[in-house]
């Protein structure tokens, strides 16, 4: 198929419109956005899809809004080798033409449904619908790769070119085959349709086959268990007759025993009665027992608690005399710690102040040459900042030196030396410019001056010669080089305010002498300041002490000897002493020596410890005391609790005692327990004589055997009540199931079964032919498609390589799509390339498509919609020269709002579309 031109009128956005293509060759068709590129794609699939009388919401879609007319599309293609005029207008005036030249030149017209069929008949005769939907790329799906398997025409095409033909494997047999297995299979194997229908079939007739033998067998098993229930219930019958003679037997002795068995309940109750009345009275006696025993137990542990309780008093009264006195010896020993306490804080206080006298003079000391150092620092301090010299100062100086002898040796080297000796009697005269060095303006006799000449030297005899030297031109650089540096020289010897070098280095070496001693001074106040100000504690002493006058020397402290780093070099810089501390009065020691303050102390504090270990034997003397009086006491107040607890319970045993024997005294109680004791064993005897006739008589048994054969015989007649229902129901059974003539239901179910069967064997014969021919033409049809998948890798690797290089390779799965990339040696899914890698390869896919159909009748245009959006400047260079070789072998078609990435396209036809 090639497209000729398209021509639109009333399209959505277009009024009218008409595009020509040439039907070779590679045309970019240009717009800007909305004008209307798109829909010369959406108006020629339009054309062949929906008639003219169609209500799509794609027509109503491509009407103008607010407009009543009818959108028209025109388009002009060949199809088959015929040239086809195609007219079609939706919605109002709708209008259907079809105009078909033949080959041979014949010409034939069709309008309305019939131009419509005719058509749409030509396009799917002519057009594989896989093969345009795979080279048609519509807006915004430039990144789809395309799976071409289904396309025919490529099939055919790589069939023809690989040389290994598709046997039986053609589209008509592999539909034929697919729509045959399709009857029978679904997609995923199972069965469908008849064959399906007849499985259903054939399960619902054995279903009612089985269900038939199923009521049979159950009509035999009803005869069997009615026979069966027959004998049981007749077996049943007799027992439960016999069973019913032994239990009118069992309650004919049940009636002879009652009344043994009321005469044996009498005498049992009596003699619990007597029983009880016996324990009543020995629980008294047992009770008058412990009574008595109580009140002996209380009376002798009364006096053994009496007695107790004196010896706790007088032991208590002993305890208390004994703290009194340890109170008193603690009392004396704390008066004599006091005493010793006042001498210590007396030899400490003597102590202290000597102490702080030894201090305040060497803190004074320490003040004398801490004023010292700090005059010293001063002095070091004013000699850095007259110096003005320093290491680079120093350094630069040496710099410009060096730079004045180099350059006055580089003049001397480059300019000519004139020697002038005067021989004669007359005079000769010298004078010029550029001249080195000291120049007389006259020679005497015999006196010679050797000359640098940078400038011009004159020499003159006077009436009798003139001599002009002059230096050449690179005298002159030499020259102002040496100015150069000697200005540069005095320039830094100015700002250093020195003579020369030397002076600046015996500056800085002062300046080194001068940090070092600083840094000497200031350490040596660090730590004469370690501990603090000593000015400050000076006060504080001085405060404390309050005495004297501190000795006058003449207003200033004496001079440090021997203080290290000491030169003549400061004297000039030393400034009048620092009279800070003059006006605090330091009072004078009082007499007296510290070490034997210290001994006096030492003493003191000996005695003091003595005395407080005196206090604390004293002291633990009294706290043992008093808890030994402690202890006594309260011994005594529970040995005294103790006893009045005593009397108090042995009160209460004598009258609960007295109570008692009111009531009853003490020999009338063992009287009337012996009494009852013989009235117990009365009764018993009584008692053993009626159970040994109820013994005899078996009466206890009786009642037992009675109630176990009542209960047989209960169930015995739930067992033959439950047998004669039983064979109620089998005998209604057996009679309902003749009535509904199961074995004619069985013989009928087992007939529709084999034929049903006979049915289904038929189809499944069928099914699984096509099953195994389409197992068969898809495995061949496989193998078939991994030989011709060979000519389309090979003709998308011979695009690529224009585009990536010979290491450029691609592999393709089952359905020809590119499955992976190798690049460089590295091979990748496509899903990992990255997207204008992606879109280059879904484009060179297309065209290598297009290139292996472009020879065959089925060949359509390729058409891009606003692609090459994610490639750079040098893949759109590479993409568009093949885009530009592709258009030789068929019809390429490009829309785009982007001209600029399409300028690379050789050969390439632009049509410009205005809005």
């Amino acid at each position: 198929m090639r497209l000729h031109s398209l021509a639109l009128r009333d399209f959505r956005g277009v009024k009218e419109r008409i595009v020509r293509f040439p039907a070779l060759g590679t045309t970019v068709v240009v717009g800007d956005n909305e004008v209307g590129k798109s829909s010369l794609v959406e108006a020629f699939g339009l054309v062949f899809d929906l008639p003219d009388d169609s209500k799509s919401t794609r027509i109503r879609d491509i009407q103008p809004v607010g407009q009543d007319v009818g959108p028209e599309v025109t388009a002009e293609l060949t199809l088959g080798g015929r040239e086809l005029t195609y007219t079609k207008r939706w919605l109002k005036n709708r209008q259907t033409e079809l105009t078909v030249v033949a080959p041979d030149g014949r010409r034939q017209s069709w309008t309305g449904r019939e131009a419509h069929n005719e058509a749409e008949r030509l396009f799917h005769e002519n057009v594989d619908p896989v093969l345009w939907q795979t080279l048609m790329v519509s807006q915004g799906q430039s990144l789809v790769l395309p799976t071409p398997a289904d396309a025919e025409p490529l099939i055919t095409a790589v069939t023809a070119e690989s040389g290994t033909p598709v046997d039986g494997a053609s589209m008509p047999l592999v539909s034929a085959v697919e729509h045959e297995y399709l009857r029978y299979w679904t997609r995923g194997g199972r069965p469908t349709g008849d064959f399906a229908k007849s499985e259903r079939a054939v399960t619902a007739a054995e279903l009612t086959a089985a269900q038939a033998l199923k009521a049979m067998e159950e009509v035999q098993q009803d005869i069997r268990r009615a026979e069966r229930l027959t004998l049981d219930l007749s077996d049943v019958a007799d027992r439960l007759t016999d069973q019913l003679r032994v239990v009118e037997e069992l309650r004919e002795r049940k009636q002879a025993t009652d009344e043994i068995l009321l005469r044996r309940d009498s005498v049992r109750s009596r003699a619990e009665t007597a029983r009880a009345r016996l324990e009543n009275h020995t629980r008294t006696r047992v009770e008058r027992e412990h009574l008595l025993d109580e009140v002996a137990r209380f009376t002798k542990y009364d006096a053994e608690l009496a007695a107790r309780r004196a010896d706790a008093d007088l032991v208590a009264k002993t305890a208390a005399d004994t703290v009194r006195a340890a109170e008193a010896a603690l009392a004396e020993v704390v008066e004599l710690k006091d005493l010793r306490r006042t001498d210590v804080q007396e030899a400490e206080r003597r102590v202290a102040d000597l102490m702080d006298r030894a201090e305040l003079d060497r803190l004074l000391g320490q003040q004398a040459e801490l004023l010292d150092v700090r005059s010293r620092i001063a002095a070091a301090g004013t000699i850095l900042d007259r110096i003005k010299v320093d290491d680079g100062m120093v350094a630069a100086l040496e710099d410009a030196r060096a730079a004045v002898v180099e350059a006055r040796a580089a003049l001397a080297a480059g300019v000519p030396e004139v020697t002038v000796r005067r021989l004669g009697g007359s005079a000769v005269e010298l004078k010029g410019t550029g001249l080195e060095g000291a120049v007389p303006a006259e020679l005497g006799f015999d006196e010679s001056a050797q000359v640098l000449v940078s400038g011009e030297l004159v020499v003159g005899v006077p009436e009798l010669v003139v001599v002009t030297v002059r230096a050449g031109g690179e005298a002159a650089t030499l020259r102002s080089r040496v100015d150069d540096a000697v200005r540069r020289e005095q320039d830094l010897l100015k700002k250093a305010g020195v003579k020369d070098v030397a002076a600046a280095r015996e500056l800085l070496r002062k300046a080194d002498t001068a940090s070092a001693e600083l840094n000497e001074a200031r350490r040596t106040e660090k730590s004469l300041t370690a501990g603090g100000d000593p000015g400050e504690r000076i006060a504080v002493l001085t405060a404390r002490i309050g005495d004297d006058e501190p000795e006058d020397n003449g207003g200033k402290e004496p001079a440090v000897e021997g203080v290290p780093g000491q030169m003549s070099l400061f004297e000039e810089f030393v400034s009048p002493h620092d009279t800070l501390f003059d006006d605090f009065e330091v009072p004078a020691p009082d007499p007296g020596d510290l070490g034997s303050a210290q001994r006096a102390l030492e003493d003191a504090r000996d005695a003091l410890a003595e005395v407080e270990r005196l206090l604390a034997d004293a002291e633990f003397a009294a706290a043992q005391a008093r808890k030994a009086a402690d202890e006594d006491r309260s011994e005594a107040q529970n040995a005294r609790a103790r006893s009045e607890l005593a009397g108090e319970r042995l009160a209460a045993a004598v009258e609960a005692l007295e109570a008692a024997r009111a009531v009853l005294d003490d020999d009338a109680v063992a009287v009337a327990e012996g009494e009852a004791m013989a009235e117990v064993e009365a009764v018993l005897e009584e008692l053993t004589a009626v159970q040994e006739q109820v013994n005899e008589a078996g009466a206890d048994q009786v009642a037992g055997e009675l109630a176990d054969a009542l209960a047989v015989a209960t169930r015995l007649q739930g067992e033959r009540d439950t047998l004669r229902d039983a064979l109620r129901t089998t005998e209604g059974r057996l009679e309902q199931s003749g009535r509904d003539g199961l074995a004619t239901r069985r013989d009928v179910a087992d007939l529709e079964l084999a034929a049903v069967r006979a049915e289904h064997d038929g189809l499944r014969r069928r099914a699984e032919a096509a099953r195994r021919v389409h197992e068969t033409l898809s495995r061949h049809r496989a193998e078939a498609q991994t030989k011709y998948s060979e000519p389309l890798q090979s003709r998308i690797e011979a695009l690529g390589r224009s585009v990536y290089g010979p290491s450029f390779r691609v592999w393709l799965d089952d359905d020809l799509a590119v499955a992976e990339r190798e690049l460089d040696g590295i091979r990748l899914p496509v899903e990992a390339l990255s997207t204008g890698a992606q879109e280059q390869l879904a484009i060179i896919t297309r065209l290598a498509i297009s290139h292996l159909v472009s020879t065959g009748e089925g060949s359509v245009p390729v058409i891009f919609d606003d692609a090459l959006g994610w490639s750079d400047k040098a893949r759109l260079r590479d993409m568009g020269a093949l885009l530009g070789r592709a258009g030789d072998h068929g019809q390429i078609i490009i829309l785009t709002c982007m001209p600029d990435r399409y300028e690379y396209v050789p050969k390439a036809t632009f049509i410009k579309l205005d809005g």
